[in-house]
């Protein structure tokens, strides 16, 4: 990458590379590379990983061996992989740990969901699916396995449908590799089957996740049509601005809630503003990503509990207990969705499933959404083939039982939120500013965005404020790294101000988050204040 830097159309990630190869190359070795551009948790849920990876030890012994060849595991036999066989292998790993807190875990499961969540489904059958999942040994059919939608529909009804068991089980759950993979393909399968066209309008409300709006204007070709939040209302949506809504060209919606690079929920008005649109044009489809849910304090309403037929979802626990390599997330459908509906009415959409499913269903014109979304989800193959692996799968659940009947959860996520909060308000600290006033609203106080004017009218008044904007934000971010080894995310890319900046908690603890607003700080007055400031080169 060479030439003049447009901060505001490269996106961030990208420039993020540049940012990290100057801080590691910096000459202030005696400073720590801080780093909070980026969302992944330094903490894991650990009892959720003893259970999964005690249940692939126990998958491995459970497997018998060819005669004289121990490194061959044949296919397991629901004879010697039982509840019984399970218990015979926890009691001879007692005393080990790790093993015993995992199996401990999932002894717990078994007993649950035999007696509440699987009917007619026995203990032995249950340790025989789970393991068969977590061995990776069969293709699935169907590709998200059958326990998975009862228990994770248990584990959303509180966090998005108001503790509505039923509403919650109204939804068909399609596995996939993390939240942003279900955006996509989500979309991709809209636009494949003429509900969403090149051209067509997509309000997303903003500032927002970088990736989607380079989802909308870049892979669907379509416009944004941005619904502004204001940061004078603690970034709620002004009245004036759901008068876009009207627009009959708008084709989606898409949110993240609560946001991202805001940590801030869908305010009650916004869900008006969509309730009133959906009852101009019932046929909206509203698209809605709840990844940072479960670290709000309580609960809140949400696009998907009001607007059901309407709201497709996607969730991953992979946020949630610090997983985020392992990418674990989930496509939520209503069974009445609205864009079954269209996509059976539409001559377009008629045509191309004929063209594009004939040898993958017998009724390519009635194949709903979901189903299309499986064949699409390796490129027109088998169902067998489709979604997440299934061990993955198994984690979900395991994270999803550990949420459920594990007595310690309650304290985990407690324990999660209060790092959440502290660091924000160490970073604060450090910076000098206010926290601001959404931090004490329903936030997931999971990343924050900075305005570097203001901590440079603190530190120095207007003057300050008005020599760092009268510069370029990329020579500061330059600065940033490679003489505070501090590195950021323009804030630009998401659509946020030009003298802004997003900082992500997780991967920061307390002390860091408040040496990082202390460098920031320094940083601002120094480059602000330099008489002529500092240009460095631009990332390569």
């Amino acid at each position: 990458m060479s030439g003049d830097v447009d901060a505001s159309r490269i996106s961030p990630f990208l420039l993020r590379k540049s940012l990290v190869r100057l801080a590691e190359q910096s000459d202030r070795s005696e400073l720590e590379l801080l780093d909070a551009s980026r969302g992944a948790a330094n903490w894991q849920q650990r009892r959720v990983l003893n259970a999964w990876h005690c249940l692939g030890l126990f998958a491995a012994h459970a497997a018998a061996a060819p005669a004289g060849d121990g490194n061959v595991a044949l296919a397991l036999h629901p004879d010697s992989c039982s509840f019984a066989a399970f218990a015979r292998f926890a009691a001879e790993h007692q005393g080990v740990p790790e093993i015993a807190d995992g199996c401990g875990l999932l002894a717990c499961a078994w007993d649950w969901l035999a007696g509440e969540v699987l009917p007619g489904w026995s203990r032995d059958r249950i340790v025989y699916e789970f393991a068969e999942a977590v061995a990776g040994r069969r293709y699935p059919d169907p590709p998200t396995l059958d326990f998975v939608r009862p228990i994770m529909s248990r584990y959303l009804a509180p966090l998005l449908f108001g503790g509505d068991a039923d509403l919650a089980g109204r939804f068909r759950v399609f596995a996939c590799e993390g939240a942003t993979t279900g955006i996509t393909q989500v979309t991709a399968t809209l636009a494949r089957n003429g509900v969403i066209s090149p051209g067509d309008k997509v309000a997303m409300w903003w500032p927002t996740y970088e990736p989607l709006r380079d989802l909308v204007e870049c892979q669907l070709q379509c416009e944004v049509v941005p619904i502004r939040r204001d940061a004078a209302l603690g970034w709620r949506v002004p009245p004036s601005e759901f008068d876009k809504l009207g627009d009959p060209a708008l084709r989606l919606v898409i949110m993240v809630s609560p946001g991202n690079p805001l940590p801030t929920v869908t305010d009650p008005a916004s869900l008006d503003a969509l309730q009133a649109m959906v009852t101009r044009r019932p046929d909206t489809l509203i698209l809605a990503d709840y990844v940072y849910m479960h670290f709000l304090d309580e609960p809140v309403e949400t696009e998907i509990a009001r607007l059901p037929r309407n709201t497709l979802g996607v969730y991953s626990v992979s946020k949630d207990f610090g997983l985020a390599g392992a990418r674990v997330g989930m496509v939520l459908v209503h069974d009445e969705c609205v864009a079954d509906r269209l996509l059976a009415e539409s001559a377009t959409g008629a045509e191309c499933s004929a063209r594009r499913y004939c040898r993958r269903s017998a009724d390519p014109a009635h194949m709903p959404l979901l189903e299309r979304m499986i064949a699409d989800s390796r490129g027109i193959s088998f169902d067998h083939m489709s979604g997440l692996s299934t061990p993955l799968q198994v984690l979900a659940c395991l994270c999803a039982c550990f949420d459920l009947i594990e007595p310690d959860a309650p304290e985990y996520f407690g324990w999660v939120r209060g790092q959440l909060r502290g660091r924000l308000a160490a970073l604060y600290e450090g910076l000098g500013v206010d926290l601001p006033a959404w931090a004490d609203g329903p936030s997931s106080r999971y990343a924050t965005t900075i305005d570097l004017c203001e901590v440079a009218r603190v530190h120095g008044g207007d003057e300050l404020a008005r020599r760092l904007s009268e510069g370029e934000v990329w020579p500061f971010m330059q600065h940033l790294a490679s003489r505070w080894r501090v590195v950021l995310t323009v804030g630009q890319g998401f659509g946020s101000g030009e003298w802004s900046v997003r900082a992500c908690f997780p991967s920061v603890d307390a002390d860091q988050a408040r040496e990082l607003g202390s460098r920031v700080a320094r940083a601002v007055v120094e480059h602000a204040g330099a008489a002529e400031p500092a240009r460095t080169s631009r990332p390569v």
